[in-house]
Protein backbone atom coordinates (compact mmCIF):
# COMPACT_ATOMS: atom_id res chain seq x y z
CA UNK A 1 0.00 0.00 0.00
CA UNK A 2 2.80 2.00 0.49
CA UNK A 3 4.25 1.94 -2.78
CA UNK A 4 1.33 3.31 -4.71
CA UNK A 5 2.14 6.77 -4.45
CA UNK A 6 5.67 6.14 -6.01
CA UNK A 7 4.15 4.59 -8.81
CA UNK A 8 1.71 7.12 -9.69
CA UNK A 9 3.90 10.25 -8.94
CA UNK A 10 5.48 9.92 -12.08
CA UNK A 11 2.63 10.14 -14.16
CA UNK A 12 0.55 12.46 -11.75
CA UNK A 13 0.15 16.06 -13.92
CA UNK A 14 -1.45 18.12 -11.37
CA UNK A 15 0.09 21.16 -10.86
CA UNK A 16 2.31 21.31 -13.98
CA UNK A 17 0.84 24.51 -15.67
CA UNK A 18 2.29 26.44 -11.98
CA UNK A 19 5.53 25.05 -12.11
CA UNK A 20 5.98 25.70 -16.12
CA UNK A 21 4.70 29.54 -15.16
CA UNK A 22 7.05 29.71 -12.30
CA UNK A 23 10.15 28.80 -15.22
CA UNK A 24 8.76 30.82 -17.81
CA UNK A 25 7.58 34.08 -15.52
CA UNK A 26 11.63 35.66 -15.92
CA UNK A 27 12.13 35.82 -18.73
CA UNK A 28 8.49 36.93 -19.84
CA UNK A 29 9.34 39.81 -17.29
CA UNK A 30 12.51 41.00 -19.02
CA UNK A 31 11.03 40.84 -22.54
CA UNK A 32 8.47 42.97 -21.21
CA UNK A 33 10.78 45.28 -19.52
CA UNK A 34 12.65 45.71 -22.84
CA UNK A 35 9.52 46.23 -24.84
CA UNK A 36 9.01 48.47 -22.54
CA UNK A 37 12.25 50.47 -22.08
CA UNK A 38 12.42 50.26 -26.18
CA UNK A 39 9.06 51.77 -26.23
CA UNK A 40 10.05 55.02 -24.20
CA UNK A 41 13.01 55.37 -26.00
CA UNK A 42 11.12 55.43 -29.66
CA UNK A 43 8.88 57.80 -28.22
CA UNK A 44 11.58 59.99 -26.25
CA UNK A 45 13.16 59.93 -30.25
CA UNK A 46 10.20 60.89 -31.97
CA UNK A 47 9.73 64.01 -29.45
CA UNK A 48 13.26 64.81 -30.00
CA UNK A 49 12.96 65.13 -33.78
CA UNK A 50 10.15 66.82 -33.62
CA UNK A 51 12.39 69.26 -31.60
CA UNK A 52 15.19 69.20 -33.88
CA UNK A 53 12.47 70.19 -37.03
CA UNK A 54 11.46 72.94 -34.73
CA UNK A 55 15.46 73.94 -34.43
CA UNK A 56 16.27 73.45 -38.08
CA UNK A 57 13.51 76.12 -39.19
CA UNK A 58 14.01 78.28 -36.01
CA UNK A 59 17.65 78.59 -37.03
CA UNK A 60 16.96 79.49 -40.87
CA UNK A 61 14.42 82.10 -39.63
CA UNK A 62 17.11 83.84 -37.24
CA UNK A 63 19.69 83.91 -39.82
CA UNK A 64 17.26 85.24 -42.96
CA UNK A 65 15.85 88.15 -40.11
CA UNK A 66 19.65 88.92 -39.28
CA UNK A 67 19.84 89.67 -43.20
CA UNK A 68 16.40 91.27 -43.49
CA UNK A 69 18.35 93.67 -41.06
CA UNK A 70 21.24 94.87 -43.34
CA UNK A 71 22.82 95.96 -40.60
CA UNK A 72 25.13 92.71 -39.82
CA UNK A 73 27.25 91.42 -42.12
CA UNK A 74 26.25 87.36 -43.93
CA UNK A 75 29.27 85.68 -41.10
CA UNK A 76 27.35 87.13 -38.29
CA UNK A 77 23.96 86.36 -39.37
CA UNK A 78 24.87 82.90 -40.10
CA UNK A 79 26.67 82.77 -36.16
CA UNK A 80 23.26 84.47 -35.06
CA UNK A 81 20.91 81.61 -36.97
CA UNK A 82 23.41 78.54 -35.44
CA UNK A 83 23.06 80.20 -31.75
CA UNK A 84 19.12 80.01 -32.12
CA UNK A 85 18.95 77.16 -33.84
CA UNK A 86 21.40 75.35 -30.52
CA UNK A 87 19.51 77.26 -27.71
CA UNK A 88 15.97 76.18 -29.23
CA UNK A 89 16.90 72.63 -29.23
CA UNK A 90 18.30 72.57 -25.82
CA UNK A 91 15.46 74.34 -24.41
CA UNK A 92 12.81 71.85 -26.01
CA UNK A 93 14.72 68.87 -24.95
CA UNK A 94 14.91 69.81 -21.47
CA UNK A 95 11.74 69.44 -21.52
CA UNK A 96 11.41 65.94 -22.44
CA UNK A 97 11.99 63.81 -19.77
CA UNK A 98 13.71 60.84 -19.56
CA UNK A 99 16.50 61.73 -21.99
CA UNK A 100 20.05 63.07 -21.60
CA UNK A 101 21.42 64.86 -24.81
CA UNK A 102 24.71 64.42 -25.51
CA UNK A 103 25.30 65.83 -28.94
CA UNK A 104 23.70 68.91 -30.80
CA UNK A 105 25.12 70.88 -34.09
CA UNK A 106 23.53 73.30 -36.03
CA UNK A 107 25.12 74.33 -39.23
CA UNK A 108 23.84 77.07 -41.69
CA UNK A 109 25.08 77.39 -45.28
CA UNK A 110 24.41 80.26 -47.50
CA UNK A 111 24.24 79.20 -51.48
CA UNK A 112 23.13 82.56 -53.27
CA UNK A 113 19.71 83.25 -52.05
CA UNK A 114 19.19 80.36 -50.04
CA UNK A 115 19.69 79.43 -46.79
CA UNK A 116 20.13 76.64 -45.31
CA UNK A 117 20.46 74.69 -41.70
CA UNK A 118 21.68 70.71 -41.06
CA UNK A 119 20.91 69.82 -37.87
CA UNK A 120 22.29 66.61 -36.09
CA UNK A 121 21.24 65.15 -32.43
CA UNK A 122 22.16 62.28 -30.12
CA UNK A 123 20.70 61.69 -26.55
CA UNK A 124 20.64 58.46 -24.15
CA UNK A 125 17.37 57.21 -22.56
CA UNK A 126 18.30 55.61 -19.41
CA UNK A 127 16.37 51.78 -18.81
CA UNK A 128 14.38 50.72 -16.45
CA UNK A 129 14.02 46.97 -16.96
CA UNK A 130 16.61 46.23 -19.68
CA UNK A 131 19.04 47.09 -16.29
CA UNK A 132 18.09 43.33 -15.38
CA UNK A 133 20.15 42.37 -18.57
CA UNK A 134 22.98 44.93 -17.97
CA UNK A 135 21.71 47.17 -20.42
CA UNK A 136 21.83 50.93 -18.75
CA UNK A 137 20.22 52.97 -21.85
CA UNK A 138 19.47 53.30 -25.38
CA UNK A 139 20.94 55.25 -27.77
CA UNK A 140 18.64 57.17 -30.29
CA UNK A 141 19.92 59.97 -32.84
CA UNK A 142 19.12 61.71 -35.93
CA UNK A 143 19.56 64.65 -38.64
CA UNK A 144 17.01 67.42 -40.19
CA UNK A 145 17.47 70.12 -42.65
CA UNK A 146 15.03 73.15 -43.87
CA UNK A 147 16.14 75.98 -46.42
CA UNK A 148 14.67 79.22 -47.31
CA UNK A 149 14.97 80.90 -50.56
CA UNK A 150 14.75 84.75 -50.25
CA UNK A 151 13.19 86.99 -52.93
CA UNK A 152 15.71 89.02 -54.77
CA UNK A 153 16.63 92.73 -54.04
CA UNK A 154 14.31 94.57 -56.61
CA UNK A 155 13.88 98.09 -57.50
CA UNK A 156 10.25 98.64 -58.95
CA UNK A 157 9.88 101.71 -60.89
CA UNK A 158 6.32 103.38 -61.11
CA UNK A 159 5.40 104.83 -64.71
CA UNK A 160 2.22 106.65 -64.00
CA UNK A 161 0.41 109.01 -66.68
CA UNK A 162 -0.30 112.18 -65.80
CA UNK A 163 -2.19 113.35 -68.84
CA UNK A 164 -5.55 115.48 -69.02
CA UNK A 165 -7.13 112.44 -70.07
CA UNK A 166 -6.31 111.24 -66.76
CA UNK A 167 -8.61 114.25 -65.27
CA UNK A 168 -12.01 112.02 -66.14
CA UNK A 169 -14.27 111.60 -63.13
CA UNK A 170 -13.37 107.97 -61.87
CA UNK A 171 -16.87 107.18 -61.91
CA UNK A 172 -20.30 108.36 -63.72
CA UNK A 173 -21.44 109.35 -60.47
CA UNK A 174 -18.15 111.89 -60.24
CA UNK A 175 -18.46 112.55 -64.18
CA UNK A 176 -21.51 114.19 -63.39
CA UNK A 177 -20.70 115.92 -60.72
CA UNK A 178 -17.85 117.70 -62.49
CA UNK A 179 -20.09 117.89 -65.78
CA UNK A 180 -22.84 119.67 -63.46
CA UNK A 181 -20.83 121.91 -60.96
CA UNK A 182 -21.10 125.27 -61.47
CA UNK A 183 -18.09 127.31 -62.59
CA UNK A 184 -17.11 131.09 -62.88
CA UNK A 185 -15.86 131.85 -65.80
CA UNK A 186 -14.45 135.06 -66.68
CA UNK A 187 -13.77 137.90 -69.75
CA UNK A 188 -14.14 141.18 -71.05
CA UNK A 189 -14.06 142.37 -67.28
CA UNK A 190 -16.95 140.67 -65.77
CA UNK A 191 -17.84 137.00 -64.81
CA UNK A 192 -21.12 134.52 -64.95
CA UNK A 193 -21.57 131.34 -63.04
CA UNK A 194 -22.32 128.29 -65.22
CA UNK A 195 -22.41 124.91 -65.55
CA UNK A 196 -19.14 122.94 -66.16
CA UNK A 197 -20.19 121.21 -69.23
CA UNK A 198 -17.61 118.99 -68.93
CA UNK A 199 -16.34 115.30 -67.23
CA UNK A 200 -13.00 116.77 -67.34
CA UNK A 201 -11.08 118.13 -64.27
CA UNK A 202 -8.82 120.06 -66.33
CA UNK A 203 -5.74 120.85 -64.52
CA UNK A 204 -4.23 123.45 -67.16
CA UNK A 205 -5.25 126.56 -66.30
CA UNK A 206 -7.09 128.24 -69.02
CA UNK A 207 -7.58 131.49 -69.64
CA UNK A 208 -12.07 131.80 -69.20
CA UNK A 209 -11.11 130.92 -65.56
CA UNK A 210 -7.91 133.21 -64.58
CA UNK A 211 -9.75 135.78 -62.33
CA UNK A 212 -10.33 139.51 -63.39
CA UNK A 213 -11.78 140.45 -60.39
CA UNK A 214 -10.29 140.39 -56.38
CA UNK A 215 -13.38 138.92 -54.76
CA UNK A 216 -12.81 135.28 -56.64
CA UNK A 217 -9.56 133.17 -56.86
CA UNK A 218 -8.42 131.50 -59.77
CA UNK A 219 -9.04 128.09 -59.81
CA UNK A 220 -8.82 125.05 -62.31
CA UNK A 221 -11.39 122.52 -63.03
CA UNK A 222 -9.02 120.34 -61.65
CA UNK A 223 -9.29 121.93 -58.48
CA UNK A 224 -12.76 122.56 -58.25
CA UNK A 225 -13.71 119.27 -59.11
CA UNK A 226 -11.98 118.37 -55.69
CA UNK A 227 -13.84 121.52 -53.82
CA UNK A 228 -17.06 119.45 -55.22
CA UNK A 229 -16.18 116.30 -53.85
CA UNK A 230 -15.56 114.47 -57.24
CA UNK A 231 -12.72 111.96 -57.95
CA UNK A 232 -10.73 111.59 -60.71
CA UNK A 233 -9.22 108.52 -62.42
CA UNK A 234 -5.87 110.34 -60.89
CA UNK A 235 -7.01 110.40 -57.69
CA UNK A 236 -7.40 106.69 -58.00
CA UNK A 237 -4.40 105.52 -59.60
CA UNK A 238 -2.72 107.65 -56.65
CA UNK A 239 -4.33 105.28 -54.43
CA UNK A 240 -3.43 102.72 -56.39
CA UNK A 241 0.63 103.89 -56.28
CA UNK A 242 0.47 104.30 -52.90
CA UNK A 243 -0.79 100.03 -52.76
CA UNK A 244 1.67 98.95 -54.05
CA UNK A 245 4.19 101.25 -52.78
CA UNK A 246 3.68 100.66 -49.11
CA UNK A 247 2.79 97.13 -49.66
CA UNK A 248 6.09 96.15 -51.02
CA UNK A 249 8.25 98.49 -48.26
CA UNK A 250 6.46 96.79 -45.05
CA UNK A 251 7.11 93.39 -46.51
CA UNK A 252 8.89 91.97 -43.61
CA UNK A 253 12.49 91.16 -46.40
CA UNK A 254 13.11 94.48 -46.87
CA UNK A 255 14.50 93.65 -50.19
CA UNK A 256 12.74 96.30 -52.33
CA UNK A 257 13.05 99.73 -53.28
CA UNK A 258 10.21 102.05 -54.65
CA UNK A 259 10.91 104.86 -57.66
CA UNK A 260 8.19 106.95 -59.12
CA UNK A 261 8.19 108.59 -62.55
CA UNK A 262 5.19 110.39 -64.45
CA UNK A 263 4.71 111.09 -68.13
CA UNK A 264 2.70 113.20 -70.22
CA UNK A 265 4.20 115.02 -72.98
CA UNK A 266 7.12 115.16 -70.94
CA UNK A 267 8.72 113.05 -68.61
CA UNK A 268 9.90 113.40 -64.65
CA UNK A 269 11.43 111.99 -61.47
CA UNK A 270 9.03 112.29 -58.73
CA UNK A 271 11.10 109.66 -56.42
CA UNK A 272 14.40 107.81 -56.76
CA UNK A 273 14.61 104.19 -55.68
CA UNK A 274 14.37 104.18 -52.09
CA UNK A 275 13.22 101.82 -49.36
CA UNK A 276 12.33 104.92 -47.27
CA UNK A 277 7.83 104.67 -46.67
CA UNK A 278 7.92 107.90 -45.09
CA UNK A 279 9.74 109.60 -48.49
CA UNK A 280 8.17 107.24 -50.94
CA UNK A 281 4.06 108.72 -49.43
CA UNK A 282 5.56 112.17 -49.52
CA UNK A 283 6.54 111.74 -53.21
CA UNK A 284 2.94 109.61 -54.44
CA UNK A 285 0.77 112.32 -52.63
CA UNK A 286 2.67 115.07 -54.85
CA UNK A 287 0.99 112.50 -58.46
CA UNK A 288 -1.18 115.13 -60.10
CA UNK A 289 -2.50 115.77 -63.93
CA UNK A 290 0.09 117.87 -65.42
CA UNK A 291 -0.46 121.55 -65.39
CA UNK A 292 1.02 122.24 -68.32
CA UNK A 293 1.39 120.74 -72.05
CA UNK A 294 -0.73 117.75 -70.88
CA UNK A 295 -0.58 115.45 -74.56
CA UNK A 296 0.60 112.01 -73.96
CA UNK A 297 4.01 110.70 -75.24
CA UNK A 298 4.92 107.63 -73.97
CA UNK A 299 7.99 107.64 -76.34
CA UNK A 300 9.82 110.47 -74.38
CA UNK A 301 8.69 108.60 -70.92
CA UNK A 302 10.73 105.15 -72.38
CA UNK A 303 13.79 106.91 -73.91
CA UNK A 304 14.00 108.38 -70.69
CA UNK A 305 13.58 105.64 -68.50
CA UNK A 306 15.67 103.81 -70.59
CA UNK A 307 18.19 105.78 -69.83
CA UNK A 308 17.75 105.89 -65.96
CA UNK A 309 17.21 102.05 -65.61
CA UNK A 310 20.64 100.26 -66.02
CA UNK A 311 21.26 96.62 -66.43
CA UNK A 312 19.79 94.18 -63.52
CA UNK A 313 22.03 92.22 -61.15
CA UNK A 314 21.20 89.23 -60.22
CA UNK A 315 19.26 90.65 -57.32
CA UNK A 316 21.62 88.62 -54.40
CA UNK A 317 22.85 91.76 -53.11
CA UNK A 318 21.45 95.36 -52.65
CA UNK A 319 24.66 96.45 -55.32
CA UNK A 320 22.99 93.84 -57.70
CA UNK A 321 19.37 94.25 -57.72
CA UNK A 322 16.57 93.08 -60.23
CA UNK A 323 14.04 96.06 -62.30
CA UNK A 324 10.76 95.61 -62.71
CA UNK A 325 8.76 98.61 -64.47
CA UNK A 326 5.02 99.14 -63.66
CA UNK A 327 3.53 101.43 -66.39
CA UNK A 328 0.00 102.76 -65.10
CA UNK A 329 -2.00 104.39 -68.31
CA UNK A 330 -5.17 104.39 -70.25
CA UNK A 331 -2.57 103.54 -73.46
CA UNK A 332 -3.67 106.23 -75.94
CA UNK A 333 -0.91 108.58 -76.94
CA UNK A 334 -2.10 112.29 -78.06
CA UNK A 335 -0.25 115.54 -79.55
CA UNK A 336 -1.92 117.89 -78.21
CA UNK A 337 -0.48 120.56 -75.70
CA UNK A 338 -1.94 123.24 -73.93
CA UNK A 339 0.06 126.13 -71.57
CA UNK A 340 -1.73 127.67 -68.57
CA UNK A 341 0.24 131.48 -70.15
CA UNK A 342 -0.86 131.30 -73.07
CA UNK A 343 -4.09 130.36 -74.86
CA UNK A 344 -4.93 127.98 -77.55
CA UNK A 345 -3.71 124.40 -78.52
CA UNK A 346 0.03 123.23 -80.30
CA UNK A 347 1.15 120.33 -81.28
CA UNK A 348 4.30 118.02 -79.53
CA UNK A 349 7.05 118.24 -81.67
CA UNK A 350 8.85 115.36 -80.34
CA UNK A 351 5.71 112.82 -80.76
CA UNK A 352 6.86 109.45 -82.70
CA UNK A 353 3.39 108.22 -85.12
CA UNK A 354 2.27 104.83 -85.06
CA UNK A 355 -0.13 103.63 -87.02
CA UNK A 356 -3.30 103.57 -87.42
CA UNK A 357 -4.04 107.05 -85.57
CA UNK A 358 -6.85 109.26 -85.30
CA UNK A 359 -7.91 113.24 -85.62
CA UNK A 360 -7.98 115.42 -82.59
CA UNK A 361 -8.54 118.86 -83.34
CA UNK A 362 -6.53 119.22 -85.42
CA UNK A 363 -3.83 116.81 -84.17
CA UNK A 364 -3.78 113.12 -83.64
CA UNK A 365 -4.17 110.34 -81.37
CA UNK A 366 -3.13 106.60 -81.06
CA UNK A 367 -2.39 103.33 -79.41
CA UNK A 368 0.49 103.27 -77.00
CA UNK A 369 3.39 101.03 -79.63
CA UNK A 370 4.87 98.50 -77.77
CA UNK A 371 8.26 98.81 -79.19
CA UNK A 372 9.00 101.28 -77.06
CA UNK A 373 9.47 98.47 -74.77
CA UNK A 374 12.12 96.17 -76.32
CA UNK A 375 15.04 98.23 -75.17
CA UNK A 376 13.79 97.20 -71.38
CA UNK A 377 13.05 93.97 -72.35
CA UNK A 378 16.29 92.94 -73.71
CA UNK A 379 18.26 94.32 -70.78
CA UNK A 380 16.35 91.76 -68.43
CA UNK A 381 14.12 94.55 -67.20
CA UNK A 382 10.69 93.07 -66.29
CA UNK A 383 7.76 94.83 -67.65
CA UNK A 384 4.10 94.69 -65.99
CA UNK A 385 1.27 97.02 -67.61
CA UNK A 386 -2.09 97.98 -65.95
CA UNK A 387 -4.49 99.43 -68.99
CA UNK A 388 -6.37 101.91 -67.03
CA UNK A 389 -8.74 102.13 -69.79
CA UNK A 390 -9.65 105.12 -71.11
CA UNK A 391 -13.31 106.39 -70.22
CA UNK A 392 -15.10 107.80 -72.98
CA UNK A 393 -17.44 110.14 -71.09
CA UNK A 394 -21.25 109.39 -71.65
CA UNK A 395 -23.06 111.79 -74.14
CA UNK A 396 -19.98 113.17 -75.84
CA UNK A 397 -19.22 113.13 -78.91
CA UNK A 398 -16.32 114.26 -80.91
CA UNK A 399 -13.82 112.80 -83.39
CA UNK A 400 -11.43 111.39 -80.49
CA UNK A 401 -14.26 109.98 -78.62
CA UNK A 402 -16.04 108.01 -81.54
CA UNK A 403 -12.35 106.37 -82.57
CA UNK A 404 -11.24 105.29 -79.38
CA UNK A 405 -15.01 103.39 -78.54
CA UNK A 406 -15.28 102.55 -82.22
CA UNK A 407 -11.88 100.96 -82.71
CA UNK A 408 -8.78 102.47 -81.08
CA UNK A 409 -9.53 100.67 -77.58
CA UNK A 410 -9.08 97.30 -79.22
CA UNK A 411 -5.41 98.23 -81.06
CA UNK A 412 -4.75 99.79 -77.03
CA UNK A 413 -5.63 96.67 -75.43
CA UNK A 414 -3.52 94.54 -77.95
CA UNK A 415 -0.31 97.04 -77.84
CA UNK A 416 -0.25 97.22 -73.90
CA UNK A 417 -0.53 93.57 -73.60
CA UNK A 418 2.31 93.01 -76.17
CA UNK A 419 4.76 95.28 -74.10
CA UNK A 420 4.87 93.52 -70.89
CA UNK A 421 7.38 90.79 -70.34
CA UNK A 422 4.92 87.51 -69.88
CA UNK A 423 1.19 87.17 -70.41
CA UNK A 424 0.30 86.97 -66.46
CA UNK A 425 1.69 90.75 -66.44
CA UNK A 426 -0.85 92.47 -67.89
CA UNK A 427 -3.49 93.83 -66.48
CA UNK A 428 -6.46 95.82 -67.27
CA UNK A 429 -9.34 97.79 -65.00
CA UNK A 430 -11.41 100.29 -65.05
CA UNK A 431 -13.47 101.00 -62.09
CA UNK A 432 -11.70 101.86 -58.97
CA UNK A 433 -12.60 98.85 -57.75
CA UNK A 434 -11.00 97.00 -60.72
CA UNK A 435 -7.77 99.44 -60.23
CA UNK A 436 -7.57 98.22 -56.28
CA UNK A 437 -7.68 94.77 -56.74
CA UNK A 438 -5.16 94.86 -59.93
CA UNK A 439 -2.54 96.32 -57.80
CA UNK A 440 -2.83 94.10 -55.43
CA UNK A 441 -2.44 90.94 -57.69
CA UNK A 442 0.85 93.02 -59.33
CA UNK A 443 2.06 93.34 -55.03
CA UNK A 444 1.54 89.35 -55.26
CA UNK A 445 3.19 89.11 -58.09
CA UNK A 446 6.27 90.90 -57.18
CA UNK A 447 6.51 89.80 -53.17
CA UNK A 448 6.07 86.12 -53.58
CA UNK A 449 6.61 84.66 -49.99
CA UNK A 450 9.61 82.59 -48.49
CA UNK A 451 9.81 79.40 -48.99
CA UNK A 452 10.53 77.53 -45.92
CA UNK A 453 10.96 73.76 -46.22
CA UNK A 454 12.22 70.82 -44.46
Amino acid sequence: MRSKPRATFGRDQRGSVAIIFCLVLVPLLGFTGLATDYAKSVLVKRRLELAIDSAALAAVRRTVDVINEGSRSQAEAIASGEQEGKAYLAAQSGRIMDSALKVATVKITVSGGTISSETQYAANVPTVFARLFGREEFQVAGASGASMTLPPYVDVHVLVDVSQSMGIGATEIDQDIIRKMKVRRFGNGTSRIELNNCAFGCHILQSEFKSNDPRYPTLSTYEMAHDNGARMRIDVVRDAVKELATSLLDNENKRYRVAVHTFHSSFATLLSPTGDRTAATRAIAGIETSTREGGTNAHVAFEALNDLVGVPGDGLTQMSTKSIVVIMTDGTEDTQMEYPDRDGITWDPRFKYFEPTAGDWGGRIQSFDPKMCQPLKNKGVRLIALNTKYIVPAGDVNDKFTAITNWLHSFIDGNMAACVSAKSDYYDASSPADIDRAVRQIVSSISKPLALTR
